[in-house]
């Protein structure tokens, strides 16, 4: 991002770290059942604890008493969210955008001071205000026009970074909703889209698509060649069989 940001306007997209939303999921599940999702709870702390000492090892002048106050503030409110669920004994789908959506959060408070501590001046996308997003709480659809009528009205700095956070925007009312699961790949194309971006990269955990999980299927490998026709038609069978399992156009 510092290489590129000397040679080009540059925003990043982020996820949250591996792991932090099936976390999520399953505390959700858990507490929806009745069950104690407290471990669940603590293992997402438990990344995020470690991912913040990592920063701060590397990057003394850090401040990580303020991501650990996010952090925890952040986790209250899921506690206090899981109690409400406790009580319904369901949890309806606007709370479980909220809550799935914290890795997100967490992930640009992070980002946002290590960029600051490296000097750079950062500026926060918020994709609730920016992105229209038509249809459920937990898989909506983003409508470029707009949104793109939306980001024109609002000034860009050259000079700085921009972070916005992935998998999520705003319904018509300004409610937070979800852009379903991996959304943070498409939330990255939406945002190019919407400012007319030369290009839109994808990183990833793998150099390429390949034909399977690596994580399952220990004898996958990269696909040298695939047209953007082949991936589409791939996506059109479930796109199981290939990884990682989301494909969008990545140039606009």
């Amino acid at each position: 991002v510092v290489n590129n940001q000397q040679q080009a306007q540059v925003a990043l997209v982020l996820s949250a770290p591996a792991k932090v939303t099936n976390h999520l999921v399953a505390l959700v599940e858990q507490t929806s059942r009745g069950l104690d999702a407290s471990e669940t709870l603590a293992q997402i702390e438990g990344i995020f604890t470690h991912l913040i000492a990592g920063l701060k090892s590397k990057y003394p002048a850090l401040d990580d008493s303020k991501l650990k106050a996010r952090m925890e503030l952040e986790f209250a409110g899921v506690r206090r969210q899981m109690q409400g669920i406790t009580l319904l004994g369901q949890c309806p789908d606007n709370i479980q955008a909220q809550i799935l959506s914290r890795g997100e959060a967490l992930s640009i408070a992070c980002m946002h001071e290590l960029l600051s501590v490296r000097g750079h001046e950062v500026v926060l996308i918020d994709p609730v205000k920016l992105l229209l997003a038509e249809g459920g709480f937990l898989e909506s659809h983003v409508n470029i026009d707009v949104s793109r009528a939306r980001f024109q009205a609002e000034p860009l700095k050259t000079e700085a970074v921009y972070l916005m956070a992935g998998f999520t925007g705003g319904n018509e009312k300004g409610e937070l909703v979800l852009l379903g699961r991996n959304g943070s790949d498409y939330s990255a194309a939406c945002l190019a889209a919407c400012v007319s971006a030369e290009c839109c990269e994808i990183w990833t955990d793998v150099d390429g698509f390949m034909t399977a999980d690596p994580r399952v299927i220990k004898s996958a490998y990269t696909i040298n060649e695939l047209s953007y026709i082949e991936a589409m038609e791939l996506c059109n069978f479930g796109a199981k069989v290939i990884y990682p399992p989301t494909i969008y156009p990545v140039c606009v």
